[in-house]
């Protein structure tokens, strides 16, 4: 075999593990901020063919960190062995040791990592470490696919807020409800257990208070045995109108609600809200509500960093205005809500997203009777 060969073999070798790397990764996605969601694994060469001995993933809220997980599990066989992960190993001291220096303590003989870590605490210096120990490192390995499974990490650093993902079931004719009478549904249940999994893998999940008072949800997590994955919930409600009896003030006990109010919001209906068990926060005013940049930068401070975003109108159109929506996912019905209906962008065409250089389509798919259509920020 040439080297050249022996060179692309190896390569793909690395891709194969880096994929399964990633794939752990995800396994606690929407339950480690404000840590991102780490896959590692440890892979020794016995008798000429590589071998898994240890693998990790990011804990719940963030720790341990995969590459603790990993070279725990793998113990003695982690010496000699090569170690992937899905991103910089950690150089700064917190709660625990900096991961690139337990990773020459536990004498691996490579790393390879999918990409630098933008945080100005790791940026180079946990690969720096782990190069110094004379430890061979290999960078940028599935560096796009890493990208995209640690958006939320990259853009709360980067960017100072949470990576924004909005969502929105809107009828053939651009649609998400009627602007009078009953709540109406416009996907099938197909579409509301791919939402359900959406949410499982988003730190939060927020709604406007017009969304609240008219659809009275729970916002949770109802996939059998995924409830524990339910995320924060989040209720943007300026003058504190929502319900004592709402399903979310209710269910407030057993999972977070943070309600975000204006100045204007009385004192006396704060009040009602955090009794009933939901943190109430002032924000500042915007343009026709809440400051939105204000309020994904209070996020970001919180620690989180994948925001997923339901709905309606409003909330959305601000969001797009302002240049502030990362991931614009569409589920789109066969139905026609007819011209007393809610348009989905408020004062916007779905064409601001659809057709906008800003975003490109990366999916089209069949979601039992309803199509989803999913955007990505162009740059």
């Amino acid at each position: 075999m040439s080297s050249q060969e022996k060179g692309r073999r190896v390569s793909e070798l690395d891709r194969r593990f880096m994929a399964a790397a990633l794939r752990l990764g995800r396994r606690n996605l929407g339950q480690t901020y404000p840590n991102p969601a780490v896959g590692a694994l440890v892979v020794r060469n016995e008798g000429g063919m590589p071998v898994v001995v240890g693998r990790g993933w990011t804990g719940v809220t963030g720790r341990p960190h995969a590459e603790a997980v990993a070279l725990e599990q793998a113990g003695e066989a982690a010496r000699g062995a090569t170690v992937y992960v899905t991103l910089e190993p950690c150089a700064h001291h917190g709660k625990t040791p900096p991961c690139a220096v337990s990773l020459v303590e536990a004498g691996v003989a490579r790393v390879v990592s999918a990409m630098p870590d933008p945080d100005p605490r790791v940026s180079g210096k946990g690969h720096q470490i782990l190069t110094d120990a004379g430890i061979a490192v290999s960078t940028n390995v599935l560096a796009p696919e890493a990208a995209i499974a640690h958006a939320g990490h990259i853009t709360r650093i980067t960017k100072g807020r949470p990576y924004v993902t909005l969502k929105l079931a809107v009828s053939a004719d651009g649609m998400i409800g009627k602007r009078q009478g009953e709540r109406m549904i416009i996907t099938g249940m197909a579409a509301f257990e791919a939402v359900q999994a959406m949410r499982t893998e988003s730190d939060a999940v927020m709604i406007g208070i017009g969304t609240a008072l008219i659809d009275d949800p729970r916002l949770t997590v109802r996939l059998p045995g995924l409830s524990e994955k339910t995320p924060v919930r989040i209720v943007l409600d300026a003058t504190a109108r929502l319900r004592p009896g709402s399903n979310l003030l209710q269910t407030a006990g057993e999972v977070p609600l943070i309600v975000l109010v204006g100045p204007e919001a009385m004192e006396d209906r704060r009040k009602v809200l955090a009794e009933a068990g939901a943190r109430v926060v002032e924000m500042p005013d915007g343009s026709g509500g809440l400051d939105m940049t204000a309020v994904l930068s209070w996020l970001a401070g919180e620690g989180f960093t994948r925001l997923l975003v339901e709905g309606g109108s409003e909330i959305a159109s601000s969001l797009v205005s302002a240049d502030l929506v990362d991931e614009v996912v569409f589920f789109r019905a066969p139905v026609v809500v007819g011209p007393d209906g809610v348009r989905a962008l408020g004062g916007y065409a779905l064409s601001a997203i659809e057709r906008s250089p800003r975003y490109r389509q990366v999916e089209v798919s069949a979601v039992g009777e309803d199509q989803l259509r999913r955007y990505l920020r162009a740059a």
